[in-house]
């Protein structure tokens, strides 16, 4: 059987075109860090007070499940409650990255993190409260990645007067 030159050229194209459409393994190693990384921008957003600049790292449909408080659902609603946190006398919030995975399609993440809240106490004065949290991340279309669900709870020695 005699093959046509045009025939034989669309089965290398469209060999060529399965091959390179298809994805690429991740390095997760690789993308752990970025994603360790993202988080600590993330604080440091968080350190600064600006609200656009914390809210950004959620994404639209994020959830966050908080120790003692209503599930926040979606990004306005978690907005009001960063704002609202915000405007707490001493209120400050920074956490650090501990542990990073990421899925092997590189597509979700999780880190466990260990997070500090001061916060007014009930006797006026500052109280410092310690959390462990785990985040769950997607990446998204451009490569950044965004968090969808953020989980807070107590740590051992969870609060400290000051």
């Amino acid at each position: 059987m005699k093959t046509s030159p045009i025939r034989l050229s669309f089965a290398a194209c469209s060999c060529f075109l399965a091959v390179s459409c298809a994805s690429l393994p991740t390095n997760s190693a690789n993308e752990e860090l970025r994603l360790m990384e993202t988080s600590r921008e993330w604080s440091q957003a968080a350190a600064s007070g600006d609200v656009d600049a914390i809210i950004r790292y959620w994404a639209d449909d994020a959830v966050v499940l908080m120790s003692g408080l209503p599930t926040f659902r979606g990004k306005e609603a978690i907005r009001t409650y960063v704002t609202e946190s915000m405007k707490l006398p001493g209120f400050r919030i920074s956490w650090e990255p501990v542990e990073a995975h990421v899925s092997a399609s590189g597509d979700m993440g999780y880190l466990l993190e260990r997070t500090q809240v001061t916060v007014p106490g009930p006797s006026g004065g500052l109280e410092t409260q310690q959390f462990r949290t785990v985040t769950i991340w997607r990446k998204q279309g451009d490569g950044s990645w965004r968090n969808v669900v953020d989980i807070a709870t107590p740590g051992a020695g969870a609060t400290q007067a000051h």
